[in-house]
Protein backbone atom coordinates (compact mmCIF):
# COMPACT_ATOMS: atom_id res chain seq x y z
CA UNK A 1 0.00 0.00 0.00
CA UNK A 2 2.83 2.40 0.82
CA UNK A 3 4.20 1.88 -2.88
CA UNK A 4 0.87 3.41 -4.22
CA UNK A 5 1.01 6.58 -2.30
CA UNK A 6 4.35 6.82 -3.46
CA UNK A 7 3.47 6.49 -6.98
CA UNK A 8 0.48 9.06 -6.27
CA UNK A 9 2.73 11.53 -4.71
CA UNK A 10 4.76 10.73 -8.04
CA UNK A 11 2.24 11.12 -10.25
CA UNK A 12 0.92 14.83 -8.69
CA UNK A 13 4.45 15.93 -8.52
CA UNK A 14 4.86 14.81 -12.45
CA UNK A 15 1.96 17.33 -12.85
CA UNK A 16 3.56 20.46 -12.08
CA UNK A 17 6.27 19.80 -14.50
CA UNK A 18 4.25 21.07 -17.54
CA UNK A 19 2.91 23.93 -15.37
CA UNK A 20 6.61 25.24 -14.37
CA UNK A 21 7.39 24.82 -18.22
CA UNK A 22 4.25 27.07 -18.84
CA UNK A 23 5.31 29.55 -16.27
CA UNK A 24 8.70 29.36 -17.16
CA UNK A 25 8.47 29.77 -21.36
CA UNK A 26 5.87 32.23 -20.70
CA UNK A 27 8.71 34.47 -18.47
CA UNK A 28 10.77 33.82 -21.45
CA UNK A 29 9.05 35.76 -23.63
CA UNK A 30 8.52 38.21 -21.32
CA UNK A 31 11.59 38.88 -20.29
CA UNK A 32 15.04 40.33 -22.84
CA UNK A 33 16.29 36.78 -23.33
CA UNK A 34 14.97 32.79 -22.53
CA UNK A 35 18.20 31.90 -20.41
CA UNK A 36 16.85 35.02 -18.06
CA UNK A 37 14.04 32.96 -17.38
CA UNK A 38 16.18 29.65 -16.54
CA UNK A 39 18.51 32.61 -14.00
CA UNK A 40 15.19 33.17 -12.57
CA UNK A 41 13.79 29.79 -12.46
CA UNK A 42 16.64 28.30 -10.82
CA UNK A 43 17.49 30.99 -8.12
CA UNK A 44 14.05 30.66 -6.74
CA UNK A 45 14.62 27.44 -6.74
CA UNK A 46 17.92 27.86 -4.91
CA UNK A 47 16.26 30.05 -2.40
CA UNK A 48 13.58 27.98 -1.82
CA UNK A 49 15.91 24.76 -0.87
CA UNK A 50 18.05 26.85 0.90
CA UNK A 51 15.14 28.28 3.62
CA UNK A 52 14.23 24.73 3.30
CA UNK A 53 17.76 23.89 4.64
CA UNK A 54 18.14 26.90 6.86
CA UNK A 55 14.88 27.47 9.24
CA UNK A 56 14.42 23.34 10.19
CA UNK A 57 18.07 23.84 11.23
CA UNK A 58 19.67 20.96 8.64
CA UNK A 59 21.75 23.60 7.53
CA UNK A 60 23.98 23.86 3.86
CA UNK A 61 26.72 22.02 3.06
CA UNK A 62 30.33 22.79 4.00
CA UNK A 63 32.79 23.30 0.68
CA UNK A 64 34.83 20.46 2.65
CA UNK A 65 31.47 18.43 2.30
CA UNK A 66 31.47 19.21 -1.71
CA UNK A 67 34.40 18.38 -2.55
CA UNK A 68 34.43 14.80 -1.69
CA UNK A 69 31.67 14.67 -4.36
CA UNK A 70 32.97 13.02 -7.70
CA UNK A 71 33.04 15.89 -10.15
CA UNK A 72 30.56 13.77 -12.38
CA UNK A 73 27.79 13.84 -9.49
CA UNK A 74 27.87 17.62 -9.61
CA UNK A 75 26.51 17.79 -13.26
CA UNK A 76 23.16 16.96 -12.41
CA UNK A 77 22.71 21.06 -11.98
CA UNK A 78 24.08 21.40 -15.33
CA UNK A 79 21.77 18.71 -16.40
CA UNK A 80 18.79 20.33 -15.11
CA UNK A 81 19.72 23.91 -16.51
CA UNK A 82 19.52 22.32 -19.92
CA UNK A 83 16.23 20.92 -19.17
CA UNK A 84 14.59 23.70 -17.75
CA UNK A 85 15.93 26.01 -20.29
CA UNK A 86 15.45 23.78 -23.76
CA UNK A 87 12.12 22.98 -21.91
CA UNK A 88 10.86 27.22 -22.24
CA UNK A 89 12.17 27.23 -25.78
CA UNK A 90 10.34 23.94 -27.18
CA UNK A 91 6.92 24.63 -25.74
CA UNK A 92 5.80 27.96 -27.61
CA UNK A 93 6.76 26.18 -30.71
CA UNK A 94 5.40 22.83 -30.38
CA UNK A 95 3.10 22.94 -27.13
CA UNK A 96 3.23 22.06 -23.38
CA UNK A 97 1.74 18.21 -24.69
CA UNK A 98 4.52 17.81 -26.95
CA UNK A 99 7.13 19.10 -24.82
CA UNK A 100 5.88 17.14 -21.76
CA UNK A 101 5.14 13.57 -23.90
CA UNK A 102 8.62 13.36 -25.39
CA UNK A 103 10.55 14.05 -22.62
CA UNK A 104 8.70 11.98 -20.51
CA UNK A 105 9.46 9.43 -23.55
CA UNK A 106 13.15 10.03 -23.11
CA UNK A 107 12.75 9.83 -19.62
CA UNK A 108 11.47 6.66 -19.12
CA UNK A 109 13.46 4.90 -21.79
CA UNK A 110 17.00 6.60 -20.24
CA UNK A 111 15.36 4.97 -16.67
CA UNK A 112 14.74 1.66 -18.52
CA UNK A 113 18.22 1.35 -19.60
CA UNK A 114 19.40 2.53 -15.88
CA UNK A 115 17.52 -0.24 -13.79
CA UNK A 116 18.23 -3.04 -16.34
CA UNK A 117 22.05 -2.39 -16.10
CA UNK A 118 21.85 -1.05 -12.68
CA UNK A 119 23.98 2.02 -13.33
CA UNK A 120 24.34 4.87 -10.88
CA UNK A 121 23.91 2.59 -7.53
CA UNK A 122 20.44 1.93 -8.34
CA UNK A 123 19.09 -1.68 -7.61
CA UNK A 124 18.65 -3.55 -11.12
CA UNK A 125 15.02 -4.20 -12.37
CA UNK A 126 15.33 -6.53 -15.87
CA UNK A 127 13.94 -5.04 -18.86
CA UNK A 128 11.23 -7.90 -19.41
CA UNK A 129 9.09 -8.22 -22.39
CA UNK A 130 6.54 -5.79 -19.80
CA UNK A 131 8.51 -3.16 -19.82
CA UNK A 132 9.19 -3.35 -22.91
CA UNK A 133 6.03 -2.81 -24.29
CA UNK A 134 5.44 -0.47 -21.81
CA UNK A 135 8.29 1.90 -23.79
CA UNK A 136 6.85 0.62 -26.66
CA UNK A 137 3.27 2.16 -25.91
CA UNK A 138 4.97 5.18 -24.81
CA UNK A 139 6.90 6.29 -28.04
CA UNK A 140 3.85 5.32 -29.68
CA UNK A 141 1.97 7.64 -27.11
CA UNK A 142 4.34 10.91 -28.70
CA UNK A 143 3.20 10.23 -31.92
CA UNK A 144 -0.47 10.05 -31.41
CA UNK A 145 0.54 13.15 -29.19
CA UNK A 146 2.44 14.86 -32.34
CA UNK A 147 -0.96 13.91 -34.54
Amino acid sequence: MKTFWFIALAFLVGGLLPIQGGFNARMGQMLAHPLQSSLISFAVGTLFLALCLVLPGIGLPGWGEIREVPWYLLTGGFMGAIFVTLVLLLIPRIGVANVVVASLAGQLLVSMLLDHFGWLGVPPHPLGIPRMLGGFCLLLGVFLVRY
